[in-house]
This record gives structure tokens, C-alpha cells and sequence, in this order.
């Protein structure tokens, strides 16, 4: 193990293959969104799609914040807790824009609506003024790891309280609490609600588990022998849930996509544990594919567009993230608030990559002009 890891903290740049990770999935999320947002069924291939993104998804995106705690120079109680305020803050920014997203079309298509197209504009009218996803989490989650660093809490204890966390998750979800104001708060920190995407109470885990893997991989000297161990447990895990998850719903894709649509949200301390090993397992991957890319040790430019993108993606990935269900919106207001066919969901995430990538690109060559 002295071949691997270090007491001092030798590995402190920047982790690349974590990017690469949450750049990746923001095209999973363009495409399962482009369904789910417009209340369209999911083609065959989406759903296969959704069955494996669901083992991380979300996830990534709040495990590498906890990793992003551990190696940030500006991650103090306070940083983090004014982070959190920002982020909660920006949720609901962000339902201001969505509502005003579904509202421009209606005054074009109202004298066409048909019951279901009335019903639908209603239906999300009413949901997104309140709609919580995964800003509110990443705020609220903040506020926690801002207390466990002024404990100045080490790796075991995280580890000890992401554990905790995910085992009685599934005991206090949805549980009413009976008091006016307290009792919606509860709702948006605990389930259950229509408005309610994900709460804070089932990914606090994976956020724990992330500042103390950020704090383990500071410490590690040998990154390949290191991912070249990981990658063993990661497998047998990752293989034991899929053959679990066969067997239990004997193949059929239907009830495994029900069954892991379920989960997605509201994991077990199992599914918290799977949902790591599809985590590491991916960023071991593309730990390795970089290497490819190594020159004497040094990383060369990166000359791949696609990688390049990917990338670009992860350090803009809270614009991305906001503005892609926006286009979603506006096709479904003009469509009648009515569902599309599947391959319309297609074409309208393509639009959206097309429209979200002018509009981030836009706004980030305002700013640095701005600021020159």
C-alpha cells in the first residue's frame, strides 16, 4: 500500500477524469429529458438508455461535488455555506424562467387546445413555480458539508455518516410532518410532492462519500495501480447488481425500467453502493483512455473536438443544465402542450445542444469580454 498512497498530499491537481464524467452525461440528460420534459413515452432505446444512466446520473454530479470540496482551495464553511444559499437561490431563478417558458407559447395555441393539451398546461403551471431538482439538492447539501467541515469531520466519519445516511433514507422518506410552513419545508427536504425531482435526504450520501474519496485521492502517489485496484471490487459489484436485477425481474425490460425508474430517486444503501461502483468503474475508464494521450508524462493539448466539448461542458455544466429544458418547454407550448412522438424527442434534443451551446458560448464570450 506504500506504493500507492502517501501520508503527504501528493495528488492535488485537478482530477480530469471526473470531468470527463459529468460532460459525458449532460448528453444523457439532453435526451432523457427531451422525453420526460415534454411527458413523452420513451422509445426502447431510451429506456435502455435511462436503465444505465440511472445507476449514476445525478449521482456524478453530486459525488464530484463532494470530491470537488475535498481539493477546492475556497471550500470553508462559510464558502460552501454562501454556495449553498447561491444554489437554492438559483433553483428557483431557474422555475421563474421555466414557467415563463411554458407561458410564451399560450396565447398563440390557447384557441387550440385540446383537453389534454389544457390539462398538461395547467398541470405543469402549477408544478414548476415549486419544482425542486438538483440545484435545491446541491444547496441544501452544501449547508450540511459546510457543518461537517467546521467539525472538521475526517475520512472515516464521513464514511460512517454516508453510510447512516443511505440506510435510513427509505425509513423517513415521505414521513408528514404536521405543522404549518415545517411540514412543506420537510416536504422539499424528505419527499414527498409532485414539485419534488429529487430531494436532498437520498443523494446527501453520495456527497459524503465524495469528499472522502477526494480526501483519499489526495493522498494517492500511484493513480493507475490505485484505479487498477478499485476497478476489480467496482466490477464484481456492478456485475452482481445486473444479475440481480435480471433475476429478479426475469429480463423483462418493463418492470426493470419501472423498477429502476423508482429507485433512481429514492436508493437504498444497495443502490447507493452499485451507483458508486457504475461511478468509479466510468472514471476509471476514462482515467486510462487519457493516458493514451500522455507525452512524457505531460498531457498533450487536447486536439479531440469531441473531448474537448465534453469538457466544456462539465466546467459550464450549471448553464447547460438550466437552460436545455427551456427549449424543451417552448416546443411543448407550441406543440399543444401535447406529448411528441419519439422520434421528435430525438430532433428536439439535437435542437436543444444546437440552442444551449449559442446561448452558454454567447454569454461566456460577453462575460470575458466584459471583464477584459
Amino acid at each position: 500500500m506504500n506504493a500507492i498512497f502517501s501520508h503527504e498530499e501528493t495528488n492535488t491537481k485537478r482530477q480530469r477524469e471526473f470531468d470527463y464524467l459529468k460532460g459525458l452525461f449532460m448528453l444523457f440528460i439532453y435526451l432523457i429529458h427531451a422525453f420526460q420534459a415534454t411527458m413523452s413515452t420513451e422509445d426502447s432505446i431510451t429506456q435502455w438508455i435511462y436503465m444505465l444512466t440511472a445507476m449514476s446520473g445525478a449521482a456524478i454530479f453530486i459525488f464530484v461535488m463532494g470530491i470537488g470540496t475535498a481539493y477546492s482551495r475556497n471550500a470553508t464553511p462559510v464558502g460552501m455555506a454562501k454556495s449553498g444559499v447561491r444554489m437554492v437561490v438559483y433553483q428557483y431563478l431557474n422555475n421563474i424562467v421555466y414557467v415563463i417558458a411554458l407561458l410564451i407559447p399560450y396565447p398563440f395555441v390557447s384557441g387550440n387546445l385540446t383537453g389534454t393539451g389544457m390539462d398538461n398546461f395547467k398541470y405543469l403551471i402549477e408544478v414548476y413555480p415549486q419544482y425542486i431538482n438538483i440545484f435545491f439538492i446541491t444547496g441544501i447539501i452544501y449547508f450540511v458539508l459546510a457543518l461537517l467541515k467546521k467539525l472538521n469531520m475526517n475520512i472515516v466519519g464521513y464514511v460512517i455518516i454516508g453510510a447512516v445516511v443511505s440506510i435510513i433514507a427509505p425509513f423517513l422518506y415521505g414521513k408528514p410532518v404536521n405543522v404549518p410552513v415545517l411540514g412543506y419545508i420537510m416536504k422539499l427536504l424528505i419527499g414527498e410532492a409532485e414539485f419534488v425531482s429529487f430531494t436532498p435526504l437520498y443523494f446527501l450520501s453520495y456527497a459524503i462519500f465524495g469528499v472522502a474519496f477526494g480526501k483519499i485521492l489526495r493522498h494517492v502517489k500511484d493513480k493507475t495501480k490505485f484505479y487498477s485496484m478499485l476497478a476489480v471490487p467496482s466490477i464484481v459489484v456492478i456485475i452482481v447488481w445486473w444479475v440481480l436485477i435480471f433475476r429478479k425481474y426475469d429480463s423483462d425490460i418493463s418492470q426493470m425500467y419501472i423498477a429502476l425508474s423508482e429507485a433512481y430517486p429514492q436508493p437504498n444503501f444497495w443502490h447507493v453502493m452499485a451507483s458508486m461502483a457504475h461511478i468509479f468503474l466510468l472514471a476509471i475508464v476514462f482515467f486510462f483512455m487519457e493516458r493514451i494521450g500522455r507525452k512524457d508524462g505531460e498531457l498533450r493539448e487536447l486536439k479531440n473536438p469531441v473531448a474537448r466539448q465534453i469538457l466544456y461542458y462539465s466546467v459550464h455544466i450549471s448553464k447547460y443544465y438550466a437552460l436545455h429544458i427551456i427549449v424543451y418547454f417552448v416546443a411543448l407550448g407550441i406543440h399543444g402542450y401535447e406529448s411528441f412522438q419519439s422520434y421528435q424527442c430525438w430532433l428536439l434534443a439535437l435542437l436543444s445542444i444546437l440552442v444551449t451551446e449559442l446561448l452558454v458560448r454567447g454569454y461566456n464570450m460577453l462575460q470575458a469580454k466584459a471583464a477584459a
